[in-house]
């Protein structure tokens, strides 16, 4: 199916007509807002993402039958979950008062990331996580989990950091968002519009690009929202009990490191630098982060409004 313009290809009637191992294939043009959300959409109707790619949007035209304006267009494959897959243990950890991911490879293991989906209708950020590390000895987090499955392999210890190999990150209410992407050695840098209020949060997100080679992706968001992590217990790994790894010491996280390196290699994806508007906002700047947004436990929060205003309750918080 190709560029389906307001159009919902992603209904309740395509589980019903697809094989156990029939697939759908979507393309559609970078300006098509109708499935900008596409691949939730599809985890929705228990479907699976097979493959994703970027393509010349050459020899392709709009649903009206003119050119598409992008060069580039995404092609999207998805096939129906089996009845093992629509089984699989699924957790969502609400992380709005604990952000307990380490995007920093503190552990010796790469974690990559996707660049954001921002759904604008909602103000809703979405990030793909893999190979990222978390910490489990938080209570909150631990115990969100096992009220949902008392079984899950993380009840092994209580002193413990896992290693999710997929996930989903979603931080919800976004005020603005700002992103760095290094690619080839080069920095490109796209932002939303630097705006926040007094309370709002700071979320920091990166790691090595899931789909591109030679490129990192650096992001903050900052919200006043809630904070989940979706992820399924056959993509949870044990990974460090108190200063022990479990995973085989060095060799084994190089064997993790070389594998994602591998498939990441396979994927061979173009990376659509015409999506970055070269805006470098401030947030950035280290001095700016220290006035606007200190360090605390936890998330980052504003005590300061931007652009700045003459705010009373301002002026008060800071004297």
């Amino acid at each position: 199916m190709a560029n389906p313009y307001d159009y919902k290809p992603l209904n309740d009637l395509v589980p019903r007509v697809l094989s156990n191992e029939g697939t759908i294939i979507i393309r559609r043009g970078r300006n098509n807002k109708h499935l900008n959300n596409v691949e939730t959409i599809a985890d929705k109707e228990e479907l699976i993402l097979v493959s994703k790619k970027t393509a010349l949007s050459e020899g392709y035209c709009q649903s009206k039958g003119t050119p598409i304006n992008s060069k580039f267009i995404d092609e999207y494959e998805f096939k129906i979950k089996s009845k093992n897959q629509s089984n699989i243990m699924k957790y969502k950890i609400d992380l709005t008062n604990c952000y307990c991911i380490d995007f920093d490879g503190l552990s010796g293991i790469k974690s990559y990331v996707s660049l954001p989906i921002i759904e604008k209708e909602t103000s809703t950020f979405r990030m793909r996580l893999e190979n990222v590390s978390i910490t489990m000895d938080e209570d909150i987090c631990r115990n969100q989990i096992l009220s949902v499955n008392p079984k899950s392999i993380i009840n092994i210890d209580k002193d413990l950091i896992i290693l999710a190999k997929k996930a989903l990150l979603t931080i919800e209410n976004i005020c603005c968002y700002d992103l760095r992407v290094i690619h080839n050695d080069h920095n490109y840098y796209h932002s939303s519009g630097l705006k926040f209020n007094i309370k709002d949060r700071y979320a920091v997100c990166g790691g090595r690009d899931i789909e591109h080679l030679d490129s990192k992706i650096y992001s903050r968001a900052i919200f006043n929202g809630s904070v989940f992590l979706e992820l399924e217990e056959e993509n949870i790994l044990p990974f460090i009990i108190g200063c022990d790894d479990l995973v085989g010491g060095y060799e084994g996280i190089t064997k993790i490191n070389h594998q994602k390196e591998s498939e990441i290699a396979m994927k061979n994806k173009i990376l659509d630098i015409s999506r970055f508007n070269n805006i470098e906002s401030p947030i950035w700047d280290f001095d700016f982060l220290m006035e606007y947004l200190p360090s605390c436990d936890g998330y980052r929060e504003a005590i300061k409004n931007y652009p700045p205003t003459n705010n009373s309750s301002e002026i008060e918080l800071n004297k």
